[in-house]
């Protein structure tokens, strides 16, 4: 008998063991497939045709720089203000700016209406700046869109939207600034959604792969949305938990009813004596 209960016991050993889940492999750095001793040159994948093109709603800054003082306050002081503002711990946006209409137009001091949609931000520069050279001599004019963010998600630090407002913003930063793919990340499988001509998007991005760096995808558009996915232990984990919990139950109910009839069982052979 008390050959059996050992026996019981012992195999409900095993049992818990299996049910361990071990550490799945993967790899902690990027760009890894690349030898310490070469030097990787690759096209940037970066062009004008990638470039933030400006749409309906889109918030942009302009600050213009004259002879005339005056210009100057008109464009740079008078500003149209939005409520929108950053999350993620990547600061707050800037909010002051020129906001297009429904039809892509802005509303500009001395200039009066422009339509910029499709335009991109170099493109819309020298159209202003164009403008202004009808009023003043020899402006210069910086253009910043204020309101482009991306949104990354999944394994990552701090998910939520992160603003693009430099001209080139890589995957790789947009992770960075969102507290970097966290241990249950795959950094091989970083997959972006962009919505292009209507129509969506979904590509796979390997950051193991030094390769990337020439992806169409590696540099983000304004609305791209980013996701991190879990590695097989994290998911082992998410879709395991009830079950581990229910093994769990059913393994202390096993242990307790081992123990029960073993200690009937010296209390058996206590009495018969």
């Amino acid at each position: 008998m008390i050959r059996k209960i050992l026996l019981l016991i012992s195999s409900l050993s095993i049992i818990l063991g299996s049910c361990a889940t071990s550490k799945d492999k993967k790899s902690f750095s990027y760009f890894n497939n690349l030898p310490k001793d070469s030097v990787y040159v690759v096209k940037d994948a970066f062009s004008e045709e990638a470039d933030q093109k400006l749409k309906p709603g889109d918030v942009i800054s302009i600050r213009v720089s004259t002879l005339d003082q005056a210009t100057n306050v008109l464009f740079n002081e008078g500003v149209f203000t939005t409520a929108t503002n950053a999350t993620g711990g990547n600061g707050v946006l800037q909010t002051d700016g020129y906001k297009l209409d429904s039809k892509g137009n802005v509303q500009l001091p001395l200039i009066g209406k422009l339509n910029l949609q499709g335009k991109s931000l170099e493109e819309a520069q020298g159209i202003i700046t164009q403008k202004i050279s009808t009023q003043a001599k020899n402006p210069i004019v910086s253009l910043k869109l204020l309101n482009a963010q991306v949104m990354v998600m999944g394994e990552v630090g701090r998910p939520g939207p992160i603003n693009i407002t430099d001209r080139k913003t890589s995957v790789l930063e947009a992770i960075g600034r969102a507290g970097e793919v966290t241990n249950t990340g795959k950094k091989d499988e970083v997959l972006v959604i962009r919505t292009n001509n209507g129509m969506k998007e979904h590509v796979f991005l390997n950051l193991n792969d030094i390769a990337v760096i020439g992806s169409p995808y590696y540099y983000l558009r304004q609305d791209d949305m980013v996701i991190v996915y879990p590695t097989n232990l994290k998911e082992k984990q998410v879709r395991g938990a009830l079950r581990g919990i229910e093994i769990t139950n059913l393994s202390f109910g096993i242990l307790s009813s081992s123990l029960s009839l073993l200690n009937l069982y010296f209390n058996l052979r206590y009495i018969s004596k």
